[in-house]
């Protein structure tokens, strides 16, 4: 068996947790988590925006009971989700988003992105 990168475990653990669906925009911080989806026979729908990709997911995760999930890239990505994340909230409807970030090392000096992202959804 070869080596599993991070991404491999992460989509894996998706599959095994009843993902089916993940909705989003592909760019540089997720691609290779978009290919490790894939590969875990998740199917991996491309929108043209963020908030819609949120939207989608979450009516997924309120037509099957199952979460559906948003793959959006750092920053302006991930906050572009939050509306159909408040709206997931009221409603009750599960739904994940996985937001790229960027590289540990860049943290804190202006990264490509950056953005402290989990502070910024803390509600």
């Amino acid at each position: 068996m070869g080596d599993l990168d991070g991404n491999t475990v992460l989509a894996q653990a998706l599959k095994k947790q009843g993902i089916e669906y993940v909705f989003g925009i592909i760019g540089y911080p997720v691609i290779e988590l978009s290919m490790a989806l894939q590969m875990a026979d998740i199917h991996y729908i491309g929108m043209r925006n963020e908030q819609a990709a949120c939207y989608a997911a979450q009516a997924i995760g309120y037509l099957t009971g199952n979460p559906g999930a948003v793959l959006v890239v750092s920053g302006p990505g991930l906050l572009h989700t939050f509306g159909g994340l408040a709206n997931a909230q009221i409603n009750c409807w599960p739904v994940l988003v996985l937001g790229g970030s960027a590289p540990q090392d860049h943290e804190g000096i202006g990264g490509f992105q950056e953005c402290n992202q989990v502070k910024t959804f803390v509600i």
